[in-house]
């Protein structure tokens, strides 16, 4: 999606020094006029942070306030600015499937049992709507959040989707005219891009090397899920802080569960970010061993 350029906008036209309004304020280099409110004739509401915000958290367990996005309105004049507006933001839940259909992604709706509305001025409407309002001075609001980190469950990652569905007569800026989507995981320190290398043993065919990227997502506190060696899959790597042990688990196939290769040890180097792993799963013929060295890039 096109990232907003509304924030290069002037959200206030205060116009000569006999006119003063709580609005005004000294016009910056990123306030300068675009060619739309003053120019145009016309008073624009946006997203000025663009249409895909995401929001990452470390793994926490108390209440967290959160600014999921905010809202601008691009007043043309001192008289437009003092309106009293309400902008409406439709939830669209099953733009989310659609998102997830086009990205290959796996975001789910973050449940309101989640997460209570804070803010003032983004509010609350009907069948899960916001009503954004605007009263006479105010150009920018934001829809805020308090996010329960005790009901976050770690191996989900949600998202909210709105449009603009009544502009209270706003002109909607063109970078803001489709969906909003607000992005939301919890990411412990060993999420993230790393770079596999290794050995898959195998009992009849013989050894092949493991060359391969790898993404690690955080599958709780301290543990991440990734692919089994170079054969897809999921493996869960779970860390213990205490002696950087690695516990290695998952299932090739409901009978075959990866398991611990006798007299070797899986772990966590914190100085060079890599899980240094050894585990095995019994196939025809025998066990595959793998040795795999997964390392931050």
């Amino acid at each position: 999606m096109k990232k907003n350029l509304f924030n290069k906008y002037l959200l206030v036209a205060c116009i000569g020094s006999a006119i003063a309004f709580s609005g005004c304020r000294k016009e910056t280099i990123a306030d300068k006029v675009g060619g739309q409110a003053m120019d145009n004739g016309k008073s624009f509401v946006g997203f000025p942070d663009g249409l895909e915000q995401q929001h990452f958290f470390d793994p926490f367990t108390n209440i967290k306030t959160v600014d999921v996005f905010s809202i601008k309105r691009d007043a043309k004049s001192a008289a437009d600015l003092q309106k009293d507006q309400t902008v409406v933001l439709k939830a669209i839940p099953d733009a989310i499937d659609k998102y997830n259909e086009n990205n290959d992604t796996e975001y789910e709706l973050l449940p309101t049992s989640l997460y209570t509305i804070s803010s003032t001025k983004v509010t609350a409407g009907t069948s899960g709507n916001l009503n954004a309002k605007f009263a006479p001075g105010d150009f920018q609001n934001y829809f805020t959040i308090k996010l329960n980190g005790s009901k976050f469950d770690l191996t989900k990652k949600y998202a909210l989707a709105y449009i603009i569905s009544d502009a209270a007569g706003l002109t909607v800026h063109a970078e803001s005219k489709d969906t909003l989507y607000t992005f939301f995981a919890i990411k412990n320190k060993y999420d993230g891009e790393y770079h596999s290398t290794g050995t898959f043993h195998h009992p009849t065919a013989g050894d092949r090397a493991i060359d391969r990227d790898k993404t690690l997502t955080t599958a709780g506190a301290t543990s991440v899920s990734t692919e089994i060696g170079d054969i897809g899959g999921s493996m869960t790597l779970t860390v213990n802080e205490a002696t950087n042990e690695v516990t290695v688990s998952g299932n090739v196939s409901a009978t075959q569960p990866l398991l611990p290769v006798p007299g070797l040890t899986s772990t966590y180097d914190p100085a060079t970010k890599s899980f240094i792993l050894n585990y095995r799963y019994l196939g025809g013929g025998g066990y595959r061993v793998v040795e795999e060295t997964i390392k931050h890039k």
